[in-house]
C-alpha cells in the first residue's frame, strides 16, 4: 500500500501515484469520504486519457478479413475485446 504524506492541510502523493491520478495539463482530482477512508479519482483529463488508451489497445486486436465492417460491427468488437480484458483483469485478482 502506498503511504502519503500530510503536512497542515496539503497531502502529498508518490509521483507514480500522481502520475496515475494525473494529466501533466490538469491536477486536480477528485476526492471522496467512504466508510474506508477517502477515495481518490483520477481527474478527468486522466479518466480521458486512460479512456483512449483501452480504445487503442482494443482497436489493436482488431483484425479484418476482407473488407472492412460498418462502423456499427467495428465498435461492437472493440467493445467486446475491451469487456474480455476487463474479465480476464479480473480473473488475475
Amino acid at each position: 500500500m502506498t503511504k502519503v504524506q500530510v503536512h497542515g492541510n496539503q497531502v502529498t502523493l508518490p509521483d507514480e501515484l500522481r502520475s496515475i491520478l494525473t494529466h501533466a495539463s490538469d491536477d486536480a482530482i477528485e476526492a471522496e469520504e467512504v466508510e474506508e477512508g477517502v477515495l481518490l479519482r483520477r481527474s478527468p483529463e486522466a479518466r480521458r486519457e486512460a479512456g483512449l488508451a483501452d480504445l487503442r489497445r482494443g482497436q489493436s486486436g482488431v483484425r479484418y478479413l476482407g473488407q472492412r465492417p460498418n462502423a456499427e460491427d467495428e465498435e461492437r468488437q472493440i467493445a467486446e475485446i475491451l469487456a474480455q480484458d476487463k474479465l480476464d483483469e479480473r480473473r488475475k485478482r
